[in-house]
């Protein structure tokens, strides 16, 4: 999921991720932890043919994972414990969260996450078909 979100959504390279993963996992193997990363940058042997979608709601729908691991959007309603930046400020203030503060702005700003996977998978596809 880190790898697809990081190459799909963000546009960062491939080897960025293999090299803070090799370097972070206690249980690093270089050729696998490449050929993963290589994968989910489309330019392995076995590319991946599936998406990922980087939403929690599907896999917690009640929040309670949030809960228990982001105490900082504990007290949030759960209808926005997902997206906490759809909020209304006054229910963010009633939670105790101040964006940018207590609990980090989104990473890919106001942009349909969606809209950047499609357009930085058409991206690499362009690039590969130049070099078929």
């Amino acid at each position: 999921v880190a790898a697809a979100f990081l190459t799909e959504y963000l546009n960062l390279p491939w080897v960025e991720g293999a090299r803070w993963f090799h370097d972070t996992l206690l249980d690093a193997d270089l050729a696998i932890n490449s050929m993963m990363w290589q994968n989910a940058g489309k330019s392995g042997l076995d590319q991946w043919n599936f998406t990922l979608l980087p939403t929690s709601k599907a896999q917690d729908p009640d929040g309670a994972y949030i809960k228990q691991w982001v105490p900082e959007l504990s007290r949030l309603p759960t209808q926005y414990i997902h997206a906490p930046w759809t909020a209304p400020p006054e229910v963010l203030a009633s939670a105790g969260v101040e964006l940018g503060r207590t609990y980090p702005h989104r990473i890919t700003g106001q942009q349909d996450l969606g809209q950047l996977r499609i357009r930085n998978v058409a991206a690499i596809r362009e690039v590969r078909s130049l070099h078929a």
